[in-house]
């Protein structure tokens, strides 16, 4: 059968999750950005920019909760 090889609680593991987080980070901070320049540079609608913009804002927050966990976000429930 084989081994299972992973890599959860090593350092390469840490840092590929601080680069999702920075990734998911930048997914919710560049809508902003890209809408003014969606909007301004390429003359596109203004539905169609904000519905990129939402969308790339939506894929952040996603990501974000995908990889610090539901857990930590919600924190420990005391009984």
């Amino acid at each position: 059968m084989g081994t299972k090889t992973t890599i959860v609680g090593t350092e390469i593991h840490d840092i590929l999750r601080g680069v999702v987080v920075v990734i998911a980070g930048a997914l919710m901070i560049l809508p902003a950005y890209l809408n003014y320049e969606l909007f301004h540079r390429l003359n596109l609608d203004i539905t169609v920019s904000m519905s990129i913009s939402l969308t790339s804002f939506a894929l952040g927050i996603l990501i974000f909760i995908l990889v610090v966990g539901k857990e930590r976000i919600e924190g420990t429930k005391k009984p």
